[in-house]
């Protein structure tokens, strides 16, 4: 703590200094720019910050119960290599910074979520492969496929609920207000660099895989909702396609496949099984997680 009140002390006297300008201008060119600290490093938190377990090959971090902001997960506990963060194991911890060491090959779902002033996470292995989890535009997302220096990625949560379309009756993605909104307002959250990075992507409709309802017309997106196929061929089990919500609570989620009928709309229940026979489009309580290709 006295370390990091140095550190603010000094950047406020760097600032100051810069707001008083300097009289002295002999050297002719623009005054130089001052510098800002940085923090310093993450170090490994103690031992007794978590709780864990042994699993093949290494430990487990089951639950965070430190007290620091910023996190420095251990490399190894007793001399065993850590190699996975359990399922919601930093979930509503007040973390605000977290480094993950080499060997953590597995990150379990919602493990950092529900930490709001969580803006940096760093991996010492940036490999990025399916199944990783990573922090674009201040959202976690979980990669679900790597190919010619893209992912195709999904928020790790349900991000808001909203109906698949407001004004009900037969729809399809195409004209759903769902994806107005996926577009529109949530696309312009990110800034300029980040939409750079995002890929508009052909979305492909297919018809309803048991009933026959028409998908409709293939369309050209920035975001995105999964797609039946997409929903069973990306996640390996029910228990990977659970969502949450900021509370923690399991959410069912939208598809943007049709389901029985125009009127209906696929969608991912709250035990992960992906329901061909569907919702009415205005239901409310819909849960929406957005999908889409990103440049690595």
């Amino acid at each position: 703590m006295k370390k990091l009140m140095a550190i603010i002390l000094a950047l406020a006297m760097v600032l100051a200094l810069a707001a008083c300008g300097n009289d002295d201008n002999s050297g002719g060119g623009k005054d130089t720019p001052p510098v800002i600290p940085n923090l310093p490093a993450i170090e490994e938190n103690p031992v007794s910050d978590f709780e864990y377990r042994a699993i093949a090959g290494g430990i487990e971090i089951t639950q965070y119960i430190g007290t620091r902001v910023r996190v420095g997960i251990p490399e190894a506990i007793e001399g065993v290599p850590v190699i996975s963060i359990g399922d919601r194991a930093f979930f509503q911890t007040g973390i605000m910074e977290v480094h993950v060491p080499s060997g953590v090959t597995n990150i379990g779902r919602s493990a950092f979520s529900g930490n709001e002033a969580l803006t940096n996470i760093t991996m010492a292995n940036n490999t990025i492969n399916a199944g990783s989890l990573i922090h674009f535009g201040g959202v976690f997302w979980r990669v679900l496929e790597v190919q010619d220096g893209r992912a195709l990625i999904i928020t790790e949560d349900v991000t808001e609920r909203k109906p698949y379309h407001a004004d009900g009756g037969e729809i399809t993605w195409e004209h759903s207000t769902v994806r107005q909104y996926l577009n529109g307002e949530f696309y312009n959250s990110f800034s300029s660099s980040e939409q750079g990075r995002i890929v508009e992507t052909t979305i492909i409709n297919s018809n309803n895989p048991t009933h026959g309802t028409a998908g409709g017309n293939n369309t050209t997106d920035n975001i995105f909702l999964l797609s039946i196929d997409e929903a069973q061929t990306y996640f390996t089990d029910n228990a990977s396609r659970i969502a949450i919500n900021a509370n923690g609570e399991a959410i069912w989620w939208w598809l943007r496949s049709p389901s029985t009928d125009g009127d209906c709309a696929a969608f991912v229940s709250e035990d992960g099984i992906v329901r061909v026979s569907g919702y009415d489009v205005s239901d409310n309580d819909g849960g929406v997680r957005p999908a889409l290709w990103l440049n690595l």
